[in-house]
């Protein structure tokens, strides 16, 4: 893992800095529209923060919306970016795949999403508790007690995906978040695949995700289904527990061949429980077949695991469980678990450099992409009347 004295460098600074510029803005929020004359949302509908995330698509912004003291993460994507990259279809499927997580209390929601010429822009919950893999990164390992509610959230998650026909396809510590209690929530469609429903009957044959978290079956180009996101499962556990991933290599080639073809050393999680070696065992199985959770019963073979045993499944799908670690925020200005180097970004949505041609403009204007919560349409024209 990382050095995990250079993340902690001026977190208090920054956050001050931070609080000063959130608190000067709530004497004028409630003369600030939060939109344009007609209802319509648009960018000008928030103030911008802070640079929170950056990925190889755009950033993702800390941003204020207008004339409330609401705080979103406002990801913004690049248009030619998608395009040059081919992820039209990808972009396209994230944006749905938010619509339909509605209200499931393990995926990040979606609040507002429109578009300008040549950019996308979703605004979704902040999260500031932070990544896992910041924690991760910083403690360098998890016990066996915070690695078992993590799992247990995670799996609702997913076990939620997959009965919307959805696998995730890109599960890493980048991309779960803590809350400010310290339950989880995943973010980050781009890789997710709609339309799967039967194991092992639905398939689709894309090669995409991070290397290091990839099922060999991805790989080998056999096709896949459900059963990669619980190999996923498997590397992150293995992570948590060890402090790296179960397959490591500089060189992504040689790291893509050892996953596919090399057994994995177990040696590191020696002194786990006997519970806890079983289920990374059984879900780091090179045969999606005879993995726990490629069957039938998908996630019910995961929640029916002995390392699960006493568990109360509906108190965690109804967050009733106090979670092992919490982040420690003061309060929703709290940006103290977001690594420094995003903080010390400048916010500023940069002007397109890009021009697109006609056609261009044509194949990445995205129809129906405009969205807004229903109950963010109530704060909007409540919004409007102040």
């Amino acid at each position: 893992m990382g050095n995990k004295q250079a993340l902690c460098l001026g977190k208090g600074v920054q956050n001050n800095q931070f609080k000063n510029s959130y608190s000067s803005s709530k004497s004028t929020s409630s003369s600030l529209k939060s939109s344009t004359a007609s209802g319509e949302i648009t960018k000008n509908s928030f103030r911008i923060l802070k640079v929170i995330g950056r990925g190889s698509f755009g950033k993702v912004f800390l941003v204020q919306k207008k004339g409330t003291r609401k705080l979103y993460a406002m990801k913004v994507l690049k248009k030619e970016n998608i395009l040059l990259r081919n992820q039209i279809d990808h972009t396209r499927s994230e944006r749905e795949i938010l619509q339909k997580a509605k209200h499931n209390p393990f995926l990040v929601q979606m609040h507002y999403a429109f578009q300008t010429q040549y950019k996308l822009y979703m605004v979704m919950d902040f999260m500031n508790g932070g990544e896992l893999f910041y924690h991760l990164r910083r403690e360098q390992r998890f016990s066996e007690r915070r690695i078992k509610f993590y799992a247990a959230e995670i799996i609702l998650a997913i076990e939620s995906l997959h009965q919307s026909g959805i696998i995730y396809r890109d599960l890493k510590p980048e991309n779960i978040l803590l809350d400010n209690k310290g339950h989880i929530r995943i973010t980050d469609f781009g890789l997710s695949k709609q339309g799967i429903f039967k194991q092992n009957e639905d398939m689709t044959f894309t090669v995409c995700g991070t290397p290091e978290y990839l099922a060999p079956e991805i790989i080998r180009g056999e096709g896949h289904g459900k059963a990669v996101d619980w190999w996923s499962l498997g590397a992150l556990l293995y992570e948590m527990y060890c402090g790296r991933p179960p397959f490591q290599n500089t060189n992504k080639i040689q790291l893509l061949h050892t996953i596919a073809t090399k057994k994995i050393d177990f040696s590191r999680i020696g002194r786990a429980s006997e519970e806890f070696q079983n289920l990374i065992k059984r879900l780091l199985h090179h045969n999606p077949n005879r993995r726990l959770g490629g069957g039938d019963q998908d996630s019910e073979e995961l929640r029916n695991h002995p390392f699960f045993s006493g568990l109360d499944w509906e108190q965690v799908r109804n967050k009733q469980i106090e979670p092992p670690f919490s982040p420690n925020v003061e309060d929703e200005t709290d940006v103290s678990n977001i690594d420094i180097s995003f903080l010390n970004e400048m916010p500023i949505d940069s002007p397109n450099e890009y021009k697109l041609t006609s056609s261009q403009k044509a194949k990445v204007h995205f129809d129906k992409f405009t969205y807004q919560r229903d109950d963010d349409i109530l704060l909007n024209i409540t919004t409007q009347e102040c």
